[in-house]
């Protein structure tokens, strides 16, 4: 019975909260959720009920929504951080450097948004997850890159060693 009662009651919230919006901001609509195909329902489905927490409390409290996804995306960019690992010299300094400049860019996004009186949370968010959507597309560039090379490195490595085991059984031969 609480489960349902509770369950009533956060229906109602965000139903108020997104009517709340609409009366409050209608040169803001809100986004429209795309819906999931069913190969990849599951991770859709969470996907799409975060974003709709998302908009319904960018509604209610626009600046607790540009916290979260300043925290998820903070979160997100350790992550890329940790996946770098196999990055090798150079590459890694600079990955780190970059994640560094994406950090410092992210929270002054958030500031900037925090700083007006009534934040556009949904750009703001957005303009966040730009952010880390570019830091991802870097690392895969990256390690496919150093996952192309490091293959090429170890054929090359293991052709070399089979020609001198041949050059070494010709010699001995002799």
């Amino acid at each position: 019975m609480t489960n349902r009662l509770l369950g009533i009651v956060i229906a109602f919230a965000l139903t108020s909260g997104i009517v709340a919006h609409a009366a409050s901001a209608p040169q803001r609509p809100l986004a429209p959720v795309n819906l999931p195909t069913a190969s990849n329902l599951p991770a859709a489905l969470q996907t799409a009920a975060s974003q709709i927490s998302e908009v319904a409390t960018s509604a209610i409290d626009p600046g607790a929504a540009i916290r979260g996804a300043y925290q998820r995306d903070h979160v997100a960019l350790e992550h890329l951080r940790q996946q770098a690992s196999p990055l090798k010299g150079t590459a890694h300094a600079a990955f780190n450097q970059l994640v560094f400049d994406q950090e410092l860019a992210l929270t002054q996004t958030e500031r900037a948004a925090l700083a007006t009186t009534r934040p556009d949370a949904q750009s703001a968010i957005a303009a966040m997850d730009k952010l880390v959507a570019a830091i991802e597309a870097e690392l895969n560039r990256e390690l496919s890159q150093s996952g192309a090379s490091n293959s090429s490195n170890s054929n090359g490595k293991s052709q070399e060693k089979g020609q001198s085991d041949k050059a070494d059984a010709s010699q001995g031969n002799n």
